[in-house]
């Protein structure tokens, strides 16, 4: 069975992956000047911002199960994932209702006009930079490794 702080770990990675997947079927369209195809990617990202409601909401959940209970859980990453994460959930969802918003305007006419895409990709690289930015923040509550600004293997040997 899984518990709280399991399930967050396990959809915590759908808003990246979603987002990654919307990117990459958007500029595909782009390319192949697809208007079909770029609102398949609309409809990618609504998916996934569908999908970051319970990733948002299992957080708070996740908090209060490993939150005193851990020797190695560095809570002083914990305020500033959670903040982090909430600027993600809305700009996240706000693009959803973007992608909404253009399926619904643009039903009729089978264009997808290239101004909507080029905006579409910049916020969705934003997007995926901040929940990039915030699942970092995340692994840095229980994970000291990803803590450092070196690579493991960049630090200095010490002599023998």
């Amino acid at each position: 069975m899984m518990n709280a702080a399991h399930f967050h770990l396990v959809i915590n990675h759908v808003p990246i992956i979603g987002s990654m997947m919307a990117i990459f079927v958007l500029i595909v369209g782009m390319i192949k000047k697809s208007d079909d195809v770029k609102k398949v990617s609309a409809l990618v990202l609504i998916l996934t911002a569908l999908l970051t409601i319970p990733v948002y909401l299992s957080g708070g959940k996740a908090q209060g199960k490993i939150e005193g209970n851990y020797e190695d859980v560095d809570e002083q990453f914990i305020n500033t994932h959670e903040e982090s994460a909430f600027y993600s959930f809305v700009l996240m969802d706000i693009t959803g209702a973007v992608a909404i918003i253009a399926l619904f305007v643009f039903r009729k006419p089978k264009i997808l006009p290239n101004s909507f895409s080029i905006t579409l990709l910049v916020i969705l690289l934003i997007v995926i930079s901040l929940m990039t930015y915030t699942a970092n923040l995340g692994g840095k509550i229980h994970h000291p490794e990803i803590r450092e600004d070196t690579m493991p293997w960049e630090k200095p040997v010490p002599p023998k």
